[in-house]
């Protein structure tokens, strides 16, 4: 399990005490069980891709478009509803513990440090982007420039591909130095979120004309978006999962709240 601590720091120095007890729980200790989070997680993205594909089985075999609205609350490739929540609130989750793994770094001085605080703050603006779309508004302004066509028409993906590669290179030395079974689970994480969003979007954009405004109304291109949206979640989990292990071997971290 992760464990946090939250105390109250009544000695005026503005400093955590710490915690040597990490075999049991304290009075006062946030406790994370890896286990059942991960197990709630799994059941929470199975539940809303099932009806997520239900919602658009009855759009498109039983000719019901809304359903009093709750089809398109459901649908994995709208904005603003259930599903973008919960992905938005997980890139808040895995942030919060890549903050408190980059607290535990630095206080113990170790050598990558910064790269957990970078990647909690790419973490929240991947919570933002998830509700509002930031990485769509590049998709116009980059077609009036270069008019790409085929897996290149949503031209987000270009500026996607190179961020990928730019942080690849930079945050290599930093995958090489974790723990062999971390390793290979961060690039499996990495490998299904950034498959799903550019790999199957690339792929999508192969199989449809997307100078047709009216593409992504057919039940095909539903079924391709609920792939897109599964492996990205599926690879949020598995990096939240990562966060999780990697916080078991820390001591547990304690954030002081001062009254100054």
């Amino acid at each position: 399990m992760a464990l946090f601590n939250w105390e109250n720091d009544i000695a005026q120095r503005g400093t955590p005490v710490p915690i040597r007890e990490t075999a049991r729980v304290i009075p006062g200790m946030i406790e994370l069980p890896r286990r059942k989070i991960i197990a709630i997680q799994t059941i929470c993205i199975l539940s809303l891709v099932m009806l997520s594909l239900a919602g658009q089985v009855v759009r498109y075999q039983f000719n019901r478009p809304f359903a009093l609205g709750f089809i398109d609350f459901f649908y994995v490739d709208l904005e603003n509803n259930l599903p973008t929540w919960y992905q938005s609130v997980n890139f808040l989750l895995a942030a919060f513990l890549l903050g408190m793994l980059f607290r535990s770094a630095r206080r113990m001085s170790e050598r990558f440090a910064r790269h957990w605080g970078l990647l909690a703050l790419g973490f929240v603006y991947l919570s933002l982007d998830e509700m509002a779309s930031l990485h769509e508004r590049l998709i116009n302004p980059l077609q009036r420039i270069i008019q790409p066509s085929g897996a290149w028409a949503p031209t987000w993906v270009i500026v996607g591909l190179i961020g990928a590669a730019v942080a690849a290179v930079y945050f290599l030395p930093f995958i090489l130095h974790l723990p062999h079974r971390a390793k290979l689970q961060a690039i499996a994480a990495a490998g299904l979120f950034l498959g799903g969003a550019i790999g199957v979007e690339m792929w999508t954009a192969t199989m449809f004309d997307t100078t047709d405004l009216n593409f992504k109304n057919s039940f095909r291109y539903a079924l391709m978006a609920h792939a897109e949206e599964l492996l990205e979640m599926i690879g949020l989990l598995v990096f939240i999962d990562l966060l999780l292990r990697l916080a078991e071997q820390k001591p547990p971290v304690c954030i002081g709240i001062s009254g100054r």
